[in-house]
């Protein structure tokens, strides 16, 4: 039988994931289950004691794991960044907003704006409100949702706008990105990948698969880009 593996997946990367765990298996003859979560909650569950193999979430989770004896800091390495992105539903004209002027007259048009509220998504929305001056004026028609995902109530219908990493959105029927918040708001998602110190050496090759460079150009297609740590 094969070695399992069980990995922790954030959902904002949960279509990438998915299409590239029959090649991880293929390529090191393991069997991979993904756990799909929300980045804040991967850390509550290691830290719960539930049994890990891999795990990709934030990096400041990452680290505090690492300290605490949850992760193998030697396995710690970064995956991908993140943008964050707003998503309207309709199909793709070619134009989407990348500066924060832009990005401020587009959410104070619209009359209702979803986002995750548990997600660090939701959590970086509401800083970057927060620190463009809209709180007063965005928050009334912003809407937190406890399950689910916005991208997918837009499509539906139910809210104009929503929240949501550029992953999501490129990976989620029936919306488009029709805007990127720029690089100078330091709203990008960054996420890091390592094991657990009890996982199988099957998992540093996993790691290896997805931290090398030969997966670049097909993670920028899903709206993910490599980054440093720091």
């Amino acid at each position: 039988m094969p070695t399992t593996l069980r990995m922790f997946v954030p959902a904002a990367i949960r279509a990438v994931m998915d299409r590239l765990t029959p090649r991880l298996e293929a390529e090191t003859g393991v069997r991979l289950i993904q756990e799909v979560e929300l980045n804040p909650l991967i850390p509550k569950r290691i830290r719960a004691d539930e049994l890990y193999d891999i795990g990709l979430t934030n990096p400041p989770y990452a680290k505090a794991l690492i300290v605490d004896g949850f992760a193998d800091g030697g396995s710690h390495r970064a995956f991908g960044r993140v943008s964050l992105a707003v998503a309207r539903k309709g199909v793709a004209n070619g134009q989407i907003i990348a500066d924060s002027h832009g990005i401020e007259a587009l959410l104070r048009s619209a009359k209702s704006i979803a986002y995750t509220g548990a997600g660090t998504s939701g959590r970086t929305y509401l800083d970057v409100m927060e620190r463009m001056g809209l709180t007063a004026s965005l928050l009334p028609r912003s809407h937190a949702m406890a399950g689910g995902v916005p991208a997918v109530s837009v499509a539906a219908g139910e809210y104009e706008l929503a929240i949501a990493p550029l992953t999501t959105v490129i990976a989620t029927p029936g919306v488009v990105p029709v805007a990127v918040f720029p690089e100078h708001l330091g709203t990008h998602i960054d996420m890091s990948v390592f094991r657990s110190a009890a996982s199988p050496t099957a998992a540093a090759t996993v790691i290896d698969i997805l931290t090398d460079h030969d997966l670049d150009d097909e993670l920028a297609a899903a709206g993910i880009a490599r980054f440093e740590l720091i």
